[in-house]
């Protein structure tokens, strides 16, 4: 269990609260007492077998949401919205889907209805009606969304042209069901930056005067700092010495905190004391020209980042496995077929496979394999997921995919079919799909995580 819940933060509210949960009605909460657990830990906190989880679905055409129950494929609610998201990401653990909507400065939540809560020496499954949460997050631009063990850190960019400066709001689940407020930090300008939140502690980019910078682009970061937790504000406690220039993209592992930078990728470890050393890895002799690593992501149980170097707007790009302890940056070569792009990727739910969705539509499955004491990521398998003429998608819809996260299971939606595929990530196969009478985008797994 997350103890960091503790902390008492006052999350930003839309509407009265007195009017909070009225976006539930009058649905009926079902309460299942799950078997006892000897030991109340983060990694027991969500083993249940009492569902699948849910699906939430977005229809573009009309701004609405639907949510299905992945046990029966059954659909559980359709949900008007206020406005068109341009992302939706799960909440810290799961409940909820988070809809970013950034040129409104806002960022909304849909309660998937599906939860855990400790009680005495076990954990009891709730559920109830999915409905959209009358309180919102509210800040200039949210852009970069990052969740871990249980908690979500929200970049607000800023804005240059009404003056607005950038700031990150970390919050958890209950923060949304309580409309508490979240944990914040403020700057002193706008910036295209990021946040990795890490306990009591939040790991983020710290944008210099333009004289300063060794950035190229100067809305991008060149510095990281270590913030601490003091009185529902973060505060500085470390500033990296190690530049990194254009800063684009983060991750974070058990031990490493990692960043994208246009020179290389900057990692920070983890000394345990809240201290963390830097070393900065320079970009592979094998780097394209015009290419620079600006996207990674990270899993608790892999050693490994995997990071992404592309141009921006570009269609070339080049894969890498990134090793902090071995300092070495390594390409992987994920055999795409002539013409794919990537649409969609992450890591399997218990990082034994990372899976990379295309344009082409195919589902593809790189995996580690140790090599004496060095892990190489290399291609395992591929699937075809999509029967359909690709040439016919839709206009600015793509294939999409979420993963399950107390399972190896990943849901594919297809906008040609309009259809959902249910694949079994260990046999790489379809099992099942979810059809719909709407093109399916955004699909987001949400509930109980085993993790």
């Amino acid at each position: 269990m997350n103890f960091y819940k503790k902390q008492l933060l006052a999350f930003s509210v839309t509407l009265a609260s007195a009017a909070l949960l009225t976006g539930c009605g009058d649905a009926e909460t079902n309460i299942v007492e799950n078997e006892a657990i000897v030991e109340e830990s983060e990694e027991e906190v969500g083993e249940s077998d009492t569902s699948s989880g849910r699906l939430f679905l977005l229809d573009k055409t009309a701004v609405q949401a639907h949510v299905y129950d992945l046990s029966t494929t059954d659909l559980l609610a359709t949900i008007p919205l206020d406005a068109l998201p341009s992302a939706v990401y799960a909440s810290g653990d799961y409940r909820f889907a988070s809809l970013i909507e950034r040129t409104e400065d806002k960022v909304g939540f849909v309660d998937g209805g599906l939860w855990q809560e400790p009680h005495d020496d076990h954990y009891d499954t709730y559920s109830t009606t999915p409905a959209l949460m009358n309180n919102s997050l509210t800040g200039s631009r949210p852009t970069h969304f990052v969740r871990h063990e249980g908690k979500v850190a929200v970049f607000m960019d800023g804005d240059a042209a009404t003056g607005a400066v950038a700031g990150v709001q970390v919050f958890e689940d209950h923060h949304i069901e309580d409309a508490e407020a979240p944990a914040t930090l403020e700057f002193t300008m706008n910036m295209h930056g990021v946040a990795e939140p890490r306990g009591e502690y939040l790991i983020s980019t710290i944008r210099r005067e333009d004289a300063l910078s060794t950035s190229n682009n100067f809305i991008l970061p060149d510095q990281v700092g270590v913030y601490h937790l003091h009185d529902e504000e973060f505060e500085l406690e470390q500033t990296i010495d190690l530049p990194c220039p254009d800063l684009h993209g983060a991750a974070q592992n058990e031990s490493h905190v990692a960043f994208g930078c246009s020179d290389g990728i900057l990692v920070l470890t983890d000394n345990g004391d809240g201290t963390f050393a830097a070393e900065k890895l320079a970009n592979p002799d094998d780097l394209e020209d015009g290419l620079r690593i600006g996207s990674l992501w990270g899993h608790y149980d892999s050693g490994q980042f995997i990071a992404l170097a592309s141009a921006h707007g570009g269609s070339t790009s080049q894969l890498y496995a990134v090793d902090p302890d071995e300092g070495e940056i390594e390409a992987i070569d994920w055999q795409p077929e002539d013409g794919a792009s990537a649409v969609a990727r992450g890591f399997g739910s218990a990082a034994e496979q990372f899976l990379i969705l295309d344009d082409q539509g195919y589902l593809t499955a790189v995996e580690p394999h140790d090599e004496g004491d060095h892990t190489h990521w290399e291609f395992g398998a591929r699937l075809d997921i999509s029967e359909e003429d690709v040439s016919t998608m839709p206009d600015g819809e793509s294939f999409s995919m979420t993963l399950a996260r107390n399972g190896h299971f990943a849901y594919v939606a297809d906008p040609i079919a309009q259809h959902v595929l249910v694949i079994d990530l260990g046999l790489l196969e379809i099992t099942g799909d979810i059809e719909t009478d709407f093109v399916p985008s955004s699909p987001t797994w949400l509930g109980i995580a085993s993790e």
